[in-house]
């Protein structure tokens, strides 16, 4: 429903704020024939829809008369029959009736659209005016859309400018502060209602039900709207919902809907309360604690000044509606028809698990009963230190590859110190997406000093921070429940009792960090070598007790046997592994590159084994000698987020070049002539071998760079010692007599193990029954 300045009368619409129709189209486009399921598009597509009404048979006459015989209308009357439509409803083939019940927009649309047969549903008001060509746009626009729960048209009032409130933004303390101070009048985009000009794109979080298009499987899978508000804010709640599956909702700006043809039903004090009841108890519950005073607060004042304002120019029909929304946001309370609706609901749905609202059934005209499908599995929650496509190091892409594998299970939500981000399945043609849900807070380095008592490690408040933390208690609170949650990263087990206590938990690590420090500090002098010890045994401490206490899994076998040696009750090797890439020319990239003979180094540029092992390498007499008995051979070092100084000491090496922060390491991996992994330090298995090997390209590498890697095929890593002697000659016999390109069956032979879907399968094991098929 929309949230205009002004209300409607009624509890299935909202009037516009201004006082003159927007002119809308009536051509009516040509219908395909119609299917058991409602209208149909040019498209194909059928759809139905769901009219809410509440003593507006002048409306819906209207309405319904404008677009004709074949558009199919689900009928769902609040008003228990009063005005006679129930018989204006039966004599018309078109339309089916059902007995709204008087239990508010929420509860009424749902009965409509859980009960509908077509493809897609249409939510309209009955106070506003789409042409049968604005349905027709709204629905095949959703049909070629995937990643949208929702398209929603851009509604104006009567003197044609767009309503305030047409779509929004979560509210937050700064949002919320914004609007009821009035800045949103001077930067339209800081509040929680938008305002968007004509044909002005613009992401939003939600959008107004007055007139949207939705998938009827997907919208029931999504619960429908929110059945804890009678009215007003189940449109903000549902556009949470679709957030959680990893969808969004989209306004369109090309299709513009006359909103506010009059007013019918309650009177508009009534639902002004109502409304503010409604932010209020919305903000209450899914933003607890002060956050939600501040919010319904700060809103209840500014409208209380609103009030003043206007009494004080004379209008206190509006200073009236103005103090009836502050009265509802203190209070929570709101009445229709002499009977408490706002709180009543929310009690009422509180006990129910998640929220969801209860199957019941409606019956359609022809008397077919129709029962709400049962909801979808809960979502997966994932807690990393870092996540993002493309990915950027070997422990990013395991990340990325797991959330990947459990998307195939359920919707996953992945919180990390970056931001909220929904992966999700779709079902139409298997494709795995990202979708961003919550970008991440700026970071202060004071909050995140002061999360050292939670994390329990001295790095983790560097890497993840105060900014993980709320992001994961904002999750936890807005998009649950969820099924089981995977906290991907030893650093992070200090943050595992924030967890709800019934929700299963199952541990990832992607090494035994700490045997890292260990080797780390064995490296470092001074103040870092003392760090570094301590950090070992504060990691230590986390893996011998939380990591003692749920269900774990590991890369390799040496981690597995520690992960037991430590007690934790379930423990399964899921490997590092690699996606495959296809259409591969390495011949032709290898002959045609420009730089001519090139070794290649990839991995992130700020991790310590990789800092210390390629300079290792490159400022070595021995690397000197090699580069001046192969003229014309170059090393690229790509990767992320190298310091000044090493990339200083890297472009100061002969024969060296830095490639950092590049989009994609797939055209370097394909034109290379050879891979290197000269490591002296790290534990669990290197997925920049399997990329060297999954691109056919051959590598050289120390035995620790090449530890973990079990079931290589014979020749695919020459293997040295931590020798520089041995490595140097190894990367000049390669060169040599070395292949150009791996042989298929050796990269075959490499996938049959290491596929990230065959190397990660093991891990199904340890999640609940309901997501390991």
């Amino acid at each position: 429903m929309t949230s205009s300045t002004t209300p409607v009368a009624g509890a299935s619409g909202r009037t516009a704020s201004a006082d003159r129709a927007h002119s809308v189209h009536t051509d009516h486009a040509d219908h395909e024939s119609r299917t058991t399921g409602g209208a149909a598009t040019p498209q194909g597509h059928s759809y139905e829809v769901v009219l809410v009404t509440y003593k507006s048979r002048a409306h819906v006459e209207d309405l319904v008369g404008g677009w004709g015989p074949d558009v199919a209308v689900a009928l769902v009357d609040n008003g228990r029959g009063v005005d006679g439509l129930a018989e204006w409803a039966a004599a018309r083939p078109q339309v089916r009736y059902l007995d709204g019940g008087s239990v508010g927009f929420a509860r009424a649309a749902n009965a409509g659209a859980f009960s509908s047969s077509a493809e897609f549903v249409v939510f309209v008001n009955p106070d506003s005016r789409p042409a049968v060509a604005d349905l027709h746009a709204l629905v095949d626009g959703l049909a070629a859309d995937p990643v949208s729960a929702s398209h929603a048209a851009t509604m104006a009032g009567r003197e044609g400018d767009v309503e305030i409130g047409v779509a929004g933004w979560e509210p937050d303390v700064w949002r919320t502060a914004a609007y009821a101070a009035g800045l949103h009048k001077v930067w339209p985009r800081v509040g929680v209602y938008a305002k968007p000009e004509l044909g002005d794109p613009l992401r939003v979080d939600w959008t107004t039900g007055a007139c949207m298009a939705v998938r009827t499987a997907q919208f029931v899978r999504l619960r429908g709207f929110d059945e804890s508000f009678f009215v007003y804010s189940e449109d903000m709640s549902f556009g949470r919902r679709a957030r959680a599956a990893g969808l969004r909702q989209v306004l369109r700006p090309d299709v513009v809907v006359a909103h506010g043809a009059g007013s019918s039903g309650a009177p508009s004090a009534e639902m002004m309360r109502l409304k503010g009841a409604s932010f209020r108890n919305y903000v209450h519950r899914y933003h607890p604690g002060a956050p939600a005073s501040v919010m319904s607060g700060s809103l209840a004042v500014g409208y209380l000044a609103r009030s003043v304002r206007e009494r004080a120019r004379g209008d206190e029909a509006l200073a009236s509606l103005f103090r009836a929304q502050a009265q509802g946001l203190s209070t929570g309370r709101a009445f229709v028809g002499g009977q408490e609706v706002a709180q009543a609901r929310m009690v009422e749905t509180a006990a129910a698990e998640g929220h969801a609202p209860r199957a019941r059934r409606a019956r359609g005209a022809h008397g077919t009963p129709a029962e709400a499908v049962e909801v979808a599995a809960r979502p997966i929650l994932l807690v990393t230190k870092e996540f993002g496509e493309p990915a950027t190091s070997g422990g990013m892409l395991r990340t990325l590859a797991l959330a990947r594998w459990l998307a195939r299970r359920a919707n996953v939500v992945v919180v990390a110190p970056t931001g909220v981000t929904g992966v999700r399945r779709l079902p139409e043609s298997g494709e795995i997406v990202l979708e961003e849900l919550r970008a991440a807070p700026t970071r202060s380095p004071f909050a995140d000093a002061l999360t050292l008592p939670r994390y329990r490690s001295i790095g983790a408040p560097r890497t993840c921070g105060a900014a993980l933390i709320e992001g994961l208690t904002d999750t936890l609170g807005e998009l649950g429940p969820f099924g089981v949650a995977v906290v991907d990263h030893t650093c992070l087990f200090g943050v595992a009792d924030l967890l709800p206590a019934d929700l299963p938990v199952v541990l990832s690590t992607h090494n035994v960090e700490s045997d890292l420090m260990r080797q780390r500090a064995g490296a470092e002098k001074g103040a870092m070598k003392v760090a570094a010890h301590v950090e070992a045994g504060l990691l230590r401490r986390l893996e011998r007790s939380v990591g003692a206490g749920y269900p774990t899994v590991v890369c390799t076998r040496h981690d597995a046997e520690a992960a037991r040696e430590d007690g934790a009750p379930e423990v399964v090797v899921g490997r590092n592994g690699v996606t495959p890439p296809s259409g591969l020319d390495r011949e032709r990239a290898v002959a045609d590159n420009p730089l001519g003979v090139e070794l290649l180094f990839t991995g992130a540029l700020d991790w310590r084994p990789n800092v210390g092992g390629i300079l290792w390498l490159v400022e070595s007499p021995q690397w000197a000698r090699f580069v001046a008995a192969h003229p014309g051979v170059v090393l690229t070092v790509a990767g992320r987020n190298p310091s000044a100084d090493f990339r200083a000491r890297l472009e100061a090496a002969p024969g060296v070049r830095v490639e950092a922060d590049v989009p994609s390491m797939r055209p370097l991996l394909e034109r290379a002539r050879l891979g290197v992994a000269p490591l002296l330090e790290g534990g669990g298995s290197r997925i920049k071998l399997l990329e060297y090997i999954a691109h056919g390209l051959p590598s050289v590498s120390t035995l620790v760079g090449a530890s973990g890697l079990d079931g290589l095929p014979e020749g695919a890593v020459r293997q040295t010692p931590q020798d520089l002697d041995a490595f140097c000659a190894a990367l000049h016999s390669e060169l040599a007599g070395g292949p150009v390109t791996l042989p298929r069956a050796q990269v075959e032979e490499m996938l049959e193990v290491y596929g990230w879907d065959t190397a990660l399968e093991p891990a199904a094991a340890v999640l609940p029954a309901g997501y390991a098929g």
